[in-house]
């Protein structure tokens, strides 16, 4: 089981990966339509959620090496996708010109509760 999860985000961090230097390579961001914008912004999402979920297990297994791997895998996917959701919204609100201090920091609050809530949740 976590081999075939583990493979799923390697793949999927491969794909991300290659459709993100794609966008970036290939389109005019003011020329462009709509959906290039959305697919930049989910390829990078996923990018971000696959690339940091790794980190953040691996990091697990380094600190705890005693407790069970299995246990470990979908909190790092949780937090990682929580962090990746607040780091896309933060990018677009910046391509948008609306991200200043008194936007990021209310963001990076909500960001932390929502993590919070799920670790109270889970006790």
């Amino acid at each position: 089981m976590l081999k075939k999860s583990l493979f799923f985000i390697y793949s999927i961090l491969v794909v991300a990966f290659a459709t993100f230097v794609i966008v970036l390579n290939n389109y005019n961001p003011y020329q462009s339509a709509q959906l290039i914008f959305v697919l930049f912004y989910f390829s990078l999402f996923l990018f971000l959620t696959s690339l940091i979920s790794l980190i953040i297990f691996y990091t697990k297994i380094y600190v705890f090496k005693n407790s069970m791997i299995y246990a470990l895998f979908l909190p790092s996917l949780r937090q990682s996708a929580i962090i990746s959701a607040g780091i896309v919204t933060m990018v677009l609100l910046q391509g948008l010109r609306l991200l200043d201090f008194w936007v990021g920091i209310p963001l990076l609050i909500v960001i932390i509760l929502i993590e919070l809530f799920f670790q109270t949740k889970n006790k």
